[in-house]
């Protein structure tokens, strides 16, 4: 009995690995206007090559946290369809199997700047010579 155990308990921790995202910070859209948002999180990830992915995870995070706005991520059912949605990314584009995703830490906080005033300052560098060329790029992001 002791040895099916511990031959579970070996072939078990030869298949699935543990990777933590510590600290990731994104900044994300609120349905209510223009606003920026940011969002801090820790993940716990399991799965199978991980470690040997870890930027395809960080790319996989930027990606996924960018299609959700601020309200979806506030609720528990919305934090769920983002680990899903985390999860089958990471499956579909780079073959990186994440079993289970825990989401050690979570805060949503006022972004230093909103979009108003990352056009005034471009602006103020001269990056816009048509007033309404920057409005234009931030346009499909209001509506």
């Amino acid at each position: 009995m002791i040895m099916k155990f511990l031959l579970l308990l070996l072939t078990t921790s030869l298949l699935g690995e543990v990777y933590s995202v510590n600290n990731f910070e994104s900044d994300i859209f609120s349905r209510n206007g223009n606003k920026l948002k940011k969002v801090a999180m820790s993940l716990r990830i399991e799965g199978r090559d991980l470690k040997e992915n870890d930027y395809k995870i960080t790319d996989a995070l930027n990606i996924i946290i960018s299609s959700f706005y601020m309200e979806d991520l506030f609720t528990s059912q919305g934090k769920e369809r983002f680990k899903t949605s985390l999860s089958k990314y990471l499956e579909k584009k780079y073959s990186v199997e994440a079993d289970t995703i825990y989401l050690q830490k979570f805060k949503l906080s006022q972004a230093s700047t909103d979009v108003d005033e990352l056009i005034a300052a471009l602006k103020a560098e001269g990056c816009c010579h048509k007033e309404n060329s920057v409005k234009k790029a931030f346009a499909p992001i209001s509506e």
